[in-house]
């Protein structure tokens, strides 16, 4: 496939679940809660900052500590992998369910193989604390934090790859869109100068525009930007509408999403694959017909259960090695 190639598919038929979501079908569609909460005493649990994180309203480990789960690939291989960073949805004030985290991650480690990486960011609260720009703080300091500690994490700062959903997708996407952003923050150590570039972005079932204009307006729309107003608001609606933002800077995109998406406008993701297309990114973009918001792997849901392993082959085919060790 042309890396300036751009599909658009629209997809009538799937075939049987992926035999890996088979062998997980329960915790996958049930969706099993994950726990929110940073816990000091697991390795596998990163926070983002060793200290109090900036703009934090206290140290509830359950609201204020935003901090990152690895999943390790298995195999014996000790040659640096690259990393996918999941970002889960849920509007911007809470994460739904477990569909898009731990079944994403550990399914994503085991096919490819790669070290996997789910994001746990501040959430928006009731009175508004944590709207904009606290994601996209933690959001940086993650991308930031994978850079630096490559080493410690067996990850090659090379091949660092985004996937978002939903709420996710729109902050992943920012994120991509604008690697040199300070978002307003103010450095506090050598981590929050490295680099917030990344290599490959994926998008499932995005929110991308922030333009009420363009969309009607979001549950992510109203609590990431709850309380602006006036100048303020108008300037972060076009600042923070992805399809408004695209760049040939971008780097190769991946994107799903179902048509009947009755959760979200579709009209996101169609505004951003023309914003794509128009700016002659890499980009494989899938519409499906029928679909379920918030399904992660989507086992067992017509139609867009394809699309992991159509981003398995996509990864592939951006990054050669990974099939390599696949084999």
């Amino acid at each position: 496939m042309s890396r300036h190639y751009v599909a658009f598919v629209l997809l009538l038929f799937v075939g049987q679940p992926l035999l890996w979501a088979q062998r997980h079908r329960r915790e996958a569609v049930s969706g099993v809660r994950e726990n929110p909460c940073f816990d000091s005493s697991d390795p596998t649990e990163v926070p983002l900052w060793a200290g109090r994180a900036p703009g934090a309203m206290g140290d509830d480990p359950c609201r204020d500590v935003p901090y990152l789960q690895i999943f390790h690939a298995g195999g014996a291989s000790h040659e640096p992998r690259p990393a996918l960073l999941i970002i889960p949805g849920g509007g911007y004030d809470r994460l739904t369910n477990g569909k898009e985290q731990r079944p994403v991650a550990e399914y994503f480690a085991s096919e490819l193989p790669i070290t996997t990486v789910v994001l746990r960011y501040r959430l928006v609260q009731d009175d508004g604390g944590y709207r904009y720009p606290i994601p996209m703080w933690d959001g940086q300091r993650a991308i930031r934090l994978l850079h630096t500690q490559a080493r410690r994490l067996g990850i090659d700062p090379a091949r660092i790859a985004v996937l978002g959903f939903s709420a996710g997708a729109h902050l992943a996407s920012t994120l991509a869109l604008h690697p040199e952003e300070s978002f307003g923050a103010t450095a506090t150590d050598e981590v929050d100068r490295a680099s917030a570039k990344v290599d490959l972005l994926a998008l499932g079932y995005p929110v991308i525009s922030m333009n009420p204009a363009a969309v009607p307006p979001s549950g992510s729309y109203k609590h990431l930007l709850a309380g602006f107003a006036g100048r303020e608001l108008t300037e972060l609606q076009h600042r923070l509408s992805g399809e408004e933002n695209v760049t040939p800077a971008l780097p190769p995109v991946f994107l799903f999403e179902s048509m009947d998406d009755k959760r979200i406008s579709p009209q996101n993701a169609v505004l951003f694959a023309d914003a794509l297309k128009n700016a002659h990114v890499p980009a494989e973009v899938h519409l499906f017909a029928r679909g379920e918001h918030g399904s992660g792997l989507s086992v067992g849901i017509p139609e867009e259960a394809a699309w992991p392993a159509m981003f398995t082959t996509w990864m592939m085919a951006q990054w050669p090695e990974l099939g390599h060790k696949r084999r």
